[in-house]
């Protein structure tokens, strides 16, 4: 058995400034994590345990909650250990040293005020590392977990941990964006307006209430459906009950795909016709695509779409989902899965 890497998944923007990578107007450090997260995420064992996991970079304060709902399963938010001018290398030694699943996340800077520049980050994103012993693990020799390009609060480490992936002899443990450039990369076109919109003090038409928004989680965030155990029919999203023959104690999750839905139906939602919730997107940015798309046989999902021009989601195109801000309310950005267009050129095995 070796305790070392298992998985790792990266994620960076599609958009460029003309210096740096760059996130969408919804996008932020949570979203690059959560997609860097489900890259590199494959379901556990059933005696795996529950997971740690380390932040390094400007991610203040996670609610362990709601990596709980990009994982499916019970996590706790371990401080970054005190490593000064290392916080990478640090972290990863300390995940070495210790035992269970730990996950590493490191994320890049996510400065919103457009300067960037020569002494700005040299891009932003996240990559996601899991650390178990597994007799497939990847042993990380020290030499790999620090030195210069392993210094900063985040940036520097997203950078170090690329050239870890391109010098690796085992690729298929690096899933994601890994052999871009998280400094410059092709960039995908402009980055888009930003938009930041007060945030709500009233409930309002896409509002959702906090438990309820927490309780649907599996089924927005994650594509959980329900299948009956009894009759056979799957339930999307969940109820809690089967939706043919009504049975509650016989149903099983069962994770549908996050990418390679088929649109079925698509408009585009121009001012004021959208809810209120999403004025200052339609402000900044204009009108917004919504598509009804298909993620599995007879499971359809309505979903926002992002990243995208009118022409990329029509009907009978292929969309991939990823998490994204949808309104600010309560103090707190809410959030749920969006449609983009689908990646043509994968190094992620699909996922």
């Amino acid at each position: 058995m070796v305790r070392g890497l298992v998985h790792a998944g990266a994620y960076l923007p599609r958009f460029s400034d003309g210096r740096r990578r760059v996130g969408a107007a919804d996008e932020d450090a949570f979203t690059f994590a959560a997609t860097a997260l489900e890259r590199a995420y494959r379901p556990p064992s059933p005696a795996g345990g529950p997971a740690t996991v380390t932040i390094v970079g400007p991610l203040a304060g996670p609610d362990p909650s709601a990596f709980a709902g990009i994982l499916g399963e019970p996590v706790s938010v371990a401080p970054p250990p005190d490593a000064g001018s290392d916080p990478l290398g640090s972290s990863l030694r300390t995940a070495l040293a210790g035992t269970g699943r730990r996950w590493v996340v490191v994320v890049a800077s996510d400065r919103r005020d457009g300067r960037g520049g020569a002494d700005g980050p040299p891009g932003e994103g996240a990559a996601a590392l899991l650390v178990d012993d597994r007799p497939e693990a990847i042993a990380l020799p020290s030499s790999s977990l620090a030195g210069e390009g392993s210094q900063g609060g985040g940036v520097r480490p997203l950078a170090h941990l690329f050239d870890m992936a391109r010098g690796s002899r085992d690729p298929s443990v690096w899933t994601g964006d890994w052999s871009a450039d998280p400094a410059r990369g092709p960039p995908a076109g402009p980055a888009p307006p930003r938009d930041a919109p007060a945030p709500l003090t009233v409930s309002q038409g896409a509002f959702v209430p906090v438990p309820r928004d927490e309780e649907a989680r599996p089924g927005r965030w994650r594509f959980v459906a329900e299948r009956c155990s009894t009759c056979g029919t799957r339930t999307f999203p969940g109820r809690g009950r089967c939706s043919r023959c009504g049975e509650a104690s016989a149903l099983r999750p069962e994770p549908l795909p996050l990418d390679g839905a088929t649109v079925l139906a698509a408009t585009w939602i121009g001012p004021g016709g959208q809810p209120t919730e999403f004025d200052g997107q339609v402000e900044a940015s204009g009108p917004y695509g919504v598509v009804l798309a298909e993620v599995a046989p007879g499971a359809r999902v309505t979903l926002m779409v992002a990243d995208a021009r009118p022409e990329q989601v029509r009907v009978g195109a292929r969309v991939d989902t990823l998490l994204r801000r949808l309104y600010p309310i309560e103090g707190a950005w809410r959030y749920g899965r969006k449609a983009v267009p689908a990646r043509r050129d994968r190094t992620d095995g699909g996922r």
